[in-house]
């Protein structure tokens, strides 16, 4: 018996593989010439997944690619014959080695792929080495039960990406980014279809924070599904509420938490951002304030944008102050040679800036607080004067002309 014959007729006998052959042997059905067929064919798989294991003219990789194969044809069989030895003898007999190698490889391939949230077509082309490499040396060893249920749940995922394009179709604007889960996906435009007026993706944080109030308004709106989700997609849409509905509404109706942070609060904090397609101004780069900021942000400036209002805005919030604005030469004079003679802690700004400021804003405000601390003690130190408190007040806080 040749090098290929011997694993082929006495591998394992706990898989299926080996019970199918010894009963297409027993029953007369695997003849001679077709025997010679199935080992022809296994010789080509074998050397063929010792090229990706590694080389096909080195004895390791051989060995190693005649027990994957041997792996991936086990696997096939038990997908295409539910495990019935007689149906599996007989895909064996018809469809042969390669079939069988090539049917788990490509289920396999799926799989990993949906699990990345990709299809394996669409990927580059040393993505999908790394994949068929995995294919061979990881997963085809892997338990039928096993693979079964990673299958289903690939199917699932690749079933809610279907059903997170369909029901993203039904809104205006621009689509949210391919990195979303499509259950972030579904679940935000759901949300859209049952409290927004505007039937389109919430472009900015202020329409974004609307929304949330509308949901705090009637959390129950959405104790059934808004018309118009697709009806082909409709058993997976209800599937997704139903797992994730519950935790996103106690997060968005928990009075303990104020609106504008659960807009635009710390994502590293913020459930929210688990659970739903975010405006980019809620975590980005602000383009346009007057969109991309919060109602009570807004109420804190009183729409100011200016330097000299924000910083006023941080240390009136950060030291308590209860000073009119604009602000007149004693209010001056007092706020620089008592209130702001010495910096406060760094985290009492992060603090308040958590609890009040847009998370995009933050990284700007910190410049903006350390700039003036910096210049105030190199320009006015200890003791400053009268004549050098409204200097430096002039280029820094809102004063009185």
């Amino acid at each position: 018996m040749n090098a290929v014959a011997q694993p082929l007729a006495h591998h394992d006998a706990r898989t299926l593989f080996e019970r199918a052959w010894s009963r297409a042997m027993r029953d007369g059905a695997l003849r001679p010439e077709r025997r010679e067929a199935l080992l022809g064919e296994g010789t080509r798989a074998i050397r063929r997944i010792a090229g990706v294991l590694g080389s096909e003219h080195l004895r390791e990789d051989l060995e190693r690619g005649m027990r994957s194969m041997l792996g991936l044809v086990n696997l096939h069989l038990h997908k295409v014959s539910g495990g019935d030895v007689d149906a599996a003898a007989r895909s064996l007999l018809d469809n042969g080695l390669l079939h069988h190698t090539k049917g788990a490889s490509q289920a396999i391939k799926r799989v990993i792929a949906s699990e990345i949230g990709e299809e394996f077509e669409t990927l580059d082309d040393a993505t999908r080495r790394g994949i068929e490499e995995q294919v061979v040396a990881d997963w085809a060893f892997m338990p039928y039960d096993e693979f079964a249920q990673r299958e289903r749940g690939a199917e699932e995922r690749r079933r809610r990406r279907g059903a997170a394009l369909a029901i993203g179709a039904l809104l205006d604007g621009r689509a949210p980014d391919p990195y979303y889960e499509p259950e972030q996906v579904i679940l935000t435009a759901l949300m859209v279809l049952a409290w927004s007026p505007a039937r389109a993706w919430i472009a900015d944080l202020k329409g974004f924070e609307r929304m949330l109030a509308a949901v705090r308004e009637a959390p129950g709106r959405l104790d059934t599904l808004p018309e118009g989700v697709p009806a082909a997609y409709r058993p997976i849409v209800e599937r997704v509420w139903r797992e994730r509905a519950p935790g996103l509404l106690a997060a968005i109706t928990d009075p303990a938490v104020p609106l504008h942070r659960l807009a635009a609060g710390n994502p590293v904090s913020n459930p929210l951002y688990d659970w739903l397609v975010v405006p980019d101004t809620a975590i980005g780069e602000v383009d346009a304030a007057e969109a991309n900021t919060t109602a009570h942000w807004q109420a804190l400036t009183e729409g100011r944008t200016d330097e000299a209002h924000l910083l006023f805005t941080m240390l009136r919030g950060v030291l308590g102050l209860r000073l009119k604005l604009p602000l007149g030469v004693k209010a001056v004079e007092t706020l620089l040679k008592k209130t702001c003679a010495e910096r406060p802690d760094d985290a009492a700004l992060r603090d308040w800036l958590d609890a009040n400021a847009p998370h995009p804003y933050h990284d700007g405000l910190a410049e903006l607080w350390d700039d003036f601390w910096s210049d105030r003690e190199e320009t006015l130190g200890a003791a400053p004067s009268a004549a050098e408190c409204k200097v430096f007040a002039a280029e820094w806080l809102p004063v009185k002309p």
